[in-house]
């Protein structure tokens, strides 16, 4: 007969093991991972920007698009996360071995849908069950603009070129590796003026990210060696509404203490024709020039930038 005290202690001991999680190759940064994070960072940087090139005439208003950290899975693991509909863009991003995937949720399609056609971004009164030929026609268009923008993107960290591959609804049409196959998943947070948010996905092979190693430029590897795109976007814009004063000094007439003292309403002081006037932007000369006219106003013509 069973000890029914052996029996609890077997039964705790069970059930320790089923609550344990299981393991995961992915939770920790190995060697390879690392060789191939400065590079995505880079890429992600660029893409954000790109991003806005390729969707703001589509929404026909600002975005702001950042990109977290990229996201190291497995296939399986990430075909189970996805939605019964979910549009799947395939792309060949030669020489790298294997394929890129860019999805796209059905109410991002419907909101840039809406967007498009001048309405405002709505919440779908229920998921859809299918995308209609307009959806479908737009969602080409997306991904071509956006495949443009990624072939730009990794042509910045070496030579590298970008081709559509394909297109499905399902992530079963979308079965581009096993099961087991390492991925890399990179999102992009897409927020629209009134905080509207939306998010696309890239999904790389690490295999073929390791692969496409030796295509990489130097240059491709630091994860500091350009400015940060967004940054620059960014600073070009507040510098656009940046003044400076501006003048220009006509003459520099030279009088005597006694000629000043002697100055009265209607006296005349003349001035020789002036040439190579400087124009001042703040305390240093920016440019020179001269004086004309244009539309009955004073107008000053450049003819030299200055150095320096």
């Amino acid at each position: 007969m069973n000890n029914p005290a052996s029996l609890d202690a077997a039964a705790g001991t069970l059930s320790q093991t089923e609550r344990r999680p299981a393991e995961h190759s992915f939770a920790k940064a190995d060697a390879d991972q690392k060789t191939v994070v400065p590079v995505l960072r880079r890429v992600a940087r660029v893409m954000c920007a790109g991003l806005r090139t390729a969707l703001e005439p589509i929404a026909g208003v600002k975005l702001r698009i950042d990109a977290p950290d990229a996201e190291f899975t497995q296939f399986d693991v990430w075909c189970d996360r996805q939605a019964e509909l979910v549009s799947i863009s395939q792309f060949q991003l030669a020489p790298m071995q294997g394929r890129v995937l860019l999805k796209m949720e059905p109410v991002f399609v419907s909101a840039m849908l809406d967007a498009f056609f001048g309405g405002a971004p709505r919440e779908m009164a229920a998921p859809k069950k299918e995308f209609t030929q307009t959806d479908i026609r737009l969602i080409g268009r997306i991904a071509r603009a956006i495949g443009e923008r990624l072939g730009a993107a990794w042509n910045e960290v070496g030579s590298f070129s970008c081709h559509a591959a394909g297109h499905s609804t399902t992530v079963d049409g979308a079965r581009v590796a096993g099961p087991l196959a390492r991925m890399v998943a990179q999102r992009f947070r897409i927020t629209l003026p009134d905080n509207v948010r939306y998010e696309l996905e890239l999904v790389y092979p690490l295999d073929g990210l390791q692969a496409a190693e030796q295509c990489l430029t130097p240059a491709g590897f630091s994860d500091e060696s350009l400015p940060d795109p967004a940054w620059r976007d960014q600073m070009s814009q507040a510098l656009a509404h940046v003044t400076l004063p501006a003048r220009s000094v006509l003459a520099r007439p030279v009088l005597t203490l006694p000629q000043l003292a002697d100055l009265k309403p209607g006296d005349i002081i003349p001035i020789p024709p002036a040439r190579n006037l400087p124009l001042i932007i703040g305390d240093r000369i920016f440019a020179r020039g001269s004086l004309g006219e244009q539309n009955g106003l004073a107008a000053f013509r450049i003819e030299t930038i200055e150095r320096g």
